[in-house]
């Protein structure tokens, strides 16, 4: 129903960056994660999905009462893993990948606030043209 909504993760490129001086990052309002480029990898996302990911859904289905089970949809990004190593212990929360150039066709952001956007900038594209 998208009712339920996961902490936030951010990369940033220091292991303790000089912003949170004084503040513990695992007392920070979102997941933090460190990588010299500041991008998501695999094994960041590996981490996030089993330490992260995993629990809360866990928690959130179990403090409604409903079956823990629960599906992760991906896109075949580069920084994702194989599916085999993203479920959980029991296999009840896990992984499945759309297929491969499908992505921009059935995901809402592509079809509706990405499509918005681009129908708003092509029709001031017009009106604003500069010589």
């Amino acid at each position: 129903t998208g009712s339920h909504k996961i902490k936030l993760t951010v990369i940033g490129k220091a292991k303790k960056p000089r912003c949170f001086k004084g503040v513990e990052t695992q007392n920070l309002p979102v997941y933090y994660f460190h990588q010299k480029g500041a991008w998501m990898d695999r094994s960041i996302f590996q981490t996030w999905f089993h330490n992260c990911f995993v629990p809360q859904v866990r928690e959130h289905l179990m403090s409604k009462g409903l079956p823990v089970k629960a599906v992760l949809l991906l896109d075949n990004a580069p920084s994702h893993p194989n599916e085999n190593v993203l479920k959980s212990d029991d296999g009840q929360i896990y992984v499945k990948y759309l297929p491969p150039n499908v992505t921009a066709l059935i995901q809402p952001m592509d079809q509706g606030v990405i499509a918005a956007m681009k129908k708003l900038y092509r029709g001031r594209k017009s009106v604003t043209k500069t010589y």
